[in-house]
């Protein structure tokens, strides 16, 4: 009977237990509530100074209940963003990774490590056509002298001018091939002969015309000291 007693109040105790322990977060906010009333509420014999002080001091640590909680939850939100974030920037990575992996396997060429050309590679594009080709094909500029003929030519058209001044009349053989070089020349070519010309006669005048300036220069210096000799 002892037994059987004591089994019944162990289990009445374990049924109290789990009374206690079962209690719902309805009951558990109403007593929440009810704590809060109680506190809101003045107590007998109680001033009103110290009654306001005791609703500030609950007020304040409720404030800062709930700042503590939402921040908590913030927090919480934010760290689950940045997770969400971290994962679709993982998958765009992914996928330009793919994609570039596989235009590098579509690529037709794999140069192997340590692999060595055996030969240079090959031009198979045919060039295109440019204008100064054209230009430099045309029948009209084909023979044309370049800079390095205008000496010999500069040379070919003083003698022709000596010859001229001398009386004689045609070319003789030697000039013969300068002479169609000549005649091949562009007008430009021309212009710039004809000046640089122009330029050596203009220079070779103003020499001469120093020279001739200079010798009476002297001359007169020797007059005056065969003057001033004779007077002594």
């Amino acid at each position: 009977m002892k037994e059987l007693k004591q089994a019944g109040s162990s289990g009445g105790s374990k049924g109290n237990q789990k009374t206690n322990t079962g209690k719902s977060s309805g009951q558990i906010s109403k007593d929440s509530k009810k704590t809060a009333a109680d506190q809101l509420r003045i107590k007998p014999g109680e001033k009103m100074g110290e009654f306001s002080r005791r609703v500030d001091d609950y007020m304040r640590d409720n404030l800062i209940r709930t700042a503590k909680d939402n921040t908590s939850t913030g927090s919480k939100k934010k760290k689950h963003f940045e997770k969400l974030k971290a994962k679709e920037k993982a998958k765009k990575l992914k996928a330009q990774e793919e994609k570039a992996y596989e235009e590098y396997e579509t690529i037709g060429d794999k140069v192997r490590l340590n692999d060595v050309a055996q030969a240079p590679p090959t031009l198979t594009a045919v060039p295109k056509k440019r204008k100064n080709d054209e230009f430099m094909t045309n029948k009209k500029w084909k023979n044309t002298p370049g800079e390095e003929d205008y000496d010999d030519l500069l040379a070919d058209v003083d003698a022709k001018d000596k010859r001229r001044k001398l009386g004689k009349s045609g070319d003789d053989e030697s000039t013969g091939p300068k002479r169609s070089r000549l005649k091949n020349l562009t007008p430009a070519g021309r212009r710039i002969i004809e000046e640089e010309r122009k330029q050596a006669i203009e220079n070779y005048r103003l020499m001469k015309a120093r020279i001739v300036m200079k010798n009476q220069r002297h001359d007169a210096a020797d007059d005056d000291a065969d003057a001033a000799a004779s007077d002594y």
